[in-house]
């Protein structure tokens, strides 16, 4: 089995511990928790060769390794991150725990991921997102600590926030040392897992994709005036420079062509996550965008699994981000909840299944992805619908067409209201579709 080390803080241990026995299933694991800043270097220097792969608590020691070892991007590694889910879920929770909270006084740290706090509470400027005066690309990561003191007390003493949500657990003694009232967000055990699993997957193909082409095509669902196809050339330059990745970008038709490499393409996606390109795009254009990556061993066959990308991302019919790998996976769309990994590619007995049922091949390997992802072998046509992104009544049709052909039975209904029909819950026999 592969070893892994993880570079964690004392707190943030306590919330990895959740995991800990299934990230044992795969992999080795030894656990190097740091006190101080010198601490982490010193374990990192005397630990880090002895792992095939390294994980981070967080962005912050990562950024702190990276400056000081460089060489840290030889070896596998990734860093627990936060959801859009873990927001979502943590605002829940301050919701029903205090009634009373003014969401408009509620102070935020700016997500590294889109977060689509409008569609909770219907109004822009809720909750309150903030993000430090610091220069973060030249600030050395290990001096961050002390203008984000004098930024957090600022904020509190200002008078218009009731409660500062960060990511920052060390800030614990400094918190409670100013009474600033505060709430830590911390990623979920669905979040790590992901991560995780992302880190098996990069560890289980490293070989075959560490020198694999990867090229990426930018373009937006709807026809661009000659002024919106410039400002996305520029916004794609801006991006460049903001990431400081070395991508080679091309105006090719209808599209723009970015050209990079699998290693720069995963430590940017965070292990096929998320896509910081789409983010940074859509924030400084008034116009939807995809954005389709192929990776391939050669440029041409990378070209040809970036437009299969950007199909899948076109039928999302909003800015989509989507990854085609050289063994076919298809996996997204990235920095969503719907992301998913599946293959277009399927084998005979998947084909001669499909014909059988009268289901796409696609969609009978998107809904075994699915029930991987969720960990149950059951399905709702809500839940089908949802991930598939099709309406309520095709998910229905399929799932009726699964029951029909023996590969999934009814386990229970749920009444969603006190109207209206109660709702299936198929139970799916995934054995018999892989």
């Amino acid at each position: 089995m592969n070893s892994v080390g993880i570079f964690t803080t004392t707190r943030s241990l306590q919330h990895i511990m959740d995991i800990d026995q299934e990230i044992r299933t795969f992999c080795n694991v030894t656990y190097l928790p740091y006190t101080t800043l010198e601490h982490l270097l010193y374990l990192y220097e005397q630990n880090a060769e002895q792992f095939d792969a390294l994980i981070f608590s967080g962005s912050y020691p990562y950024n702190v390794i990276r400056k000081r070892f460089p060489s840290v991007e030889e070896i596998p590694h990734s860093y627990f991150n936060i959801s859009d889910r873990d927001y979502y879920q943590l605002i829940a929770h301050l919701a029903v725990q205090n009634p009373e909270l003014d969401f408009s006084r509620i102070y935020f740290d700016r997500p590294e991921i889109p977060v689509d706090f409008h569609s909770i509470f219907l109004r822009d400027g809720v909750p309150l997102l903030g993000t430090a005066p610091i220069d973060w690309s030249t600030v050395d990561a290990a001096d961050w600590y002390q203008p984000l003191k004098l930024y957090y007390k600022e904020i509190w003493d200002s008078g218009k926030v009731d409660l500062l949500v960060t990511r920052f657990g060390s800030m614990e003694d400094y918190f409670r040392q100013h009474n600033i009232r505060h709430r830590f967000l911390f990623p979920s055990p669905g979040s790590m897992l992901e991560t995780f699993r992302g880190l098996v997957m990069q560890l289980r193909t490293q070989s075959m994709h560490d020198s694999a082409a990867c090229l990426g095509l930018i373009r937006s669902i709807m026809p661009l005036s000659k002024e919106q196809w410039a400002a996305l050339g520029d916004r794609l330059q801006a991006c460049n420079k903001q990431f400081g990745t070395p991508f080679l970008i091309y105006e090719h038709g209808e599209h723009y062509e970015i050209t990079t490499n699998i290693s720069v393409l995963k430590d940017l996606t965070q292990q096929y996550t998320i896509c910081p390109v789409t983010a940074f795009l859509e924030a400084g254009l008034d116009f939807p965008i995809c954005t389709a990556w192929g990776c391939a061993g050669n440029v041409v066959d990378a070209h040809r699994n970036a437009q299969r990308a950007l199909k899948e991302a076109l039928l999302c019919k909003g800015s989509a981000a989507f990854i085609v790998m050289e063994d076919n996976t298809i996996i997204g769309p990235l920095s969503s909840v719907r992301r998913i990994s599946y293959t277009d590619a399927p084998d005979e007995k998947r084909l001669e299944l499909s014909h059988r049922l009268s289901i796409s091949p696609l969609y009978l390997s998107k809904i075994v992805s699915v029930l991987t992802q969720k960990g149950n072998d059951t399905l709702s046509a809500e839940e089908l619908s949802f991930y598939l992104d099709i309406t309520p009544r095709s998910a229905l049709r399929i799932l009726s067409k699964l029951e029909a052909g023996g590969y999934a039975s009814v386990q229970f209904r749920r009444q969603l209201n006190l109207r209206g029909r109660p709702a299936k819950i198929y139970q799916i026999h995934i054995q018999d579709l892989t």
